[in-house]
């Protein structure tokens, strides 16, 4: 075989491939393409992968779909294309004969993440069970499925303790519990521009009653891990606060003063706006939905649609006791905010945005 056609780029056919650090792995400078001999992708492959000792990515291929118009640049034969996994549609060329594997530029991130999108695309994909319908029938709150979380969501387990504390507190005797909702909860009427600095803050961490208090923390846990992952601890307690706070400006905006003055309590506006940040940053996501008996994975977009129109009717039939105000409001700002923090998500954790391109297949 002449030397030059063994150093040909297989995808430009122009540049010619550059031994790297590795000589079983080659790249091209020209379309920036990497080349790797029969073995070596699966020793890069488990060494970008603490929890992996072995791997070997033939065993994870989805189906070879066809042949490509691509020539090993050894054997100078066609190679063929490979789905990189069952569940993930990205195609990779192998050689049939020496078992060489051609990446182009773009797919180098993905096949080299392969084990953890495979992980995630299997829980992801996972089917109901009757586990997960008759908890939701017992308790009308959704089940998730989703990715694992990398890191201990310290803020969110602080944040779902302190709600109970304060409410147990509440508990213990009428002037504890009056003195909580008079120095926490947010009051229209408070005079002092910093003690109403601090409702803003405080009245989060308050709740009106038991299925109150349970229903908005079993969001906040089921959500806020992911959240709390993809930000870091620090931004998502500020962002968790701060879109709280938001959240009751907006209904103090359009609250009818004549029915005297506002008393808010609740976490439910600040866990609305995660709910938009959700929605932008983890759309591969699922959450069950039930009707009557009949219990359906839904993408969070028609999840979170549902829940809009449940919170519109009840505030255009002016439905009392509910902030439909903070809720919607918070959900809005939500979406904003993640809408302008989506680029710096996907780039501070690659598997999200893998997760949630064209090439990854989520079954509902």
């Amino acid at each position: 075989m002449p030397r030059t056609h063994a150093k040909l780029c297989p995808s430009c056919t122009i540049g010619s491939l550059t031994p790297t650090s590795n000589p079983a792995i080659l790249n091209c400078r020209h379309c920036h393409g990497v080349w790797f001999e029969d073995g070596s992708l699966n020793q890069a492959i488990a060494q970008q992968h603490e929890f992996i000792e072995q791997y070997s990515h033939e065993l994870h291929l989805g189906p070879a779909l066809r042949t490509s118009d691509r020539l090993c640049r050894r054997c100078r034969v066609p190679m063929t294309h490979y789905q990189l996994l069952t569940h993930y549609t990205t195609e990779i060329d192998c050689c049939p004969d020496c078992d060489g594997v051609w990446l182009d530029k773009h797919e180098i991130d993905q096949v080299m993440h392969s084990p953890r999108l495979k992980q995630a695309l299997t829980t992801l994909n996972q089917k109901v069970t009757w586990k997960s319908w008759l908890f939701q029938f017992l308790t009308a709150m959704p089940v998730e499925y989703n990715i694992q979380p990398h890191r201990t969501p310290w803020v969110t387990r602080t944040l779902v303790v302190l709600c109970g504390l304060i409410f147990g507190t509440g508990l213990l005797s009428p002037a504890a519990n009056e003195w909580i909702f008079l120095n926490l909860a947010l009051n229209s009427e408070t005079q002092s521009p910093i003690h109403f600095a601090l409702q803003l803050l405080t009245y989060q961490f308050v709740h009106g009653g038991l299925m109150h208090l349970a229903g908005n923390m079993y969001f906040l846990w089921i959500i806020g891990d992911n959240l709390e992952d993809a930000l870091g601890h620090s931004a998502f307690l500020g962002l968790y606060l701060f879109m709280g706070a938001v959240a009751a400006l907006i209904e103090l905006l359009v609250f009818d003063s004549s029915q005297g003055p506002l008393l808010l309590v609740g976490a439910s506006g600040a866990i609305a706006a995660l709910f938009g940040l959700y929605l932008m940053w983890f759309r591969h996501a699922s959450l069950t939905f039930m009707i009557i008996i009949y219990q359906k994975k839904l993408a969070p977009h028609w999840y979170f649609l549902i829940w809009s129109l449940i919170n519109l009717f009840g505030m255009f039939t002016a439905q009392g006791g509910v902030a439909w105000a903070a809720h919607l409001g918070g959900f809005m700002l939500g979406l904003l905010l993640g809408y302008l923090l989506r680029d710096y998500i996907f780039r501070k954790n690659p598997l999200i945005a893998m997760l949630n391109g064209p090439e990854a297949v989520v079954q509902r």
